[in-house]
């Protein structure tokens, strides 16, 4: 599903590229899944759970490395994550922020909920290492937004291994938004 949607575009996957993709009948494929989007959106959050246990295990990281770990160490180890799971998962990257829109309100209900994690990950990360006191949840996912806007752009330009060069610009970000 994912790798159809990365090459083609959400609106012009047909079931039959997904079957075939996938080497299933329409069949099984129904027995999963009850059409095309459903198939999207639960592929879409497997990909979501990836992502966010890869970036929990760099928070853990950061904090075995170091007893008191900065803001900085810390973002820059969400940073590097994040990328570098987006780099190693391109198609993903692309169908989560470049596609999910595409399928309409629930998919955008999904992109949300994806963004709303994140956001509020930020905010987790800014009361134990930041500012020490919650935001508004309007500023988390300003941050959150600017991120997906900087790796929309360099995935827009098909350029999924420039990714990990954006780094700097996350955490810097990340870090002036959260001190």
């Amino acid at each position: 599903m994912i790798s159809a949607v990365a090459e083609k575009g959400y609106q012009a996957t047909k079931i039959t590229d997904i079957v075939e993709r996938a080497r299933v009948s329409r069949s099984v494929m129904y027995r999963e899944f009850d059409g095309k989007l459903d198939c999207f959106l639960a592929a879409i959050e497997a990909g979501r759970e990836l992502i966010m246990a890869r970036v929990a295990e760099a928070i853990s990281e950061a904090d075995s490395a170091a007893s008191d770990p900065s803001l900085e160490t810390v973002l820059r180890a969400i940073s590097r994550a994040y990328l570098e799971r987006c780099e190693h998962e391109p198609d993903h990257t692309r169908a989560w922020v470049m596609e999910l829109v595409a399928a309409g309100p629930r998919g955008v209900e999904v992109r949300d909920r994806y963004l709303d994690g994140f956001a509020a990950l930020m905010k987790e990360i800014d009361c134990r290492y930041g500012s020490g006191e919650a935001r508004s949840d309007a500023h988390y996912l300003a941050l959150v937004g600017g991120i997906t806007e900087l790796v929309r752009r360099q995935v827009a330009a098909r350029s999924p291994s420039g990714l990990p060069e954006l780094e700097d610009a996350l955490t810097e970000a990340a870090v002036a938004m959260l001190r």
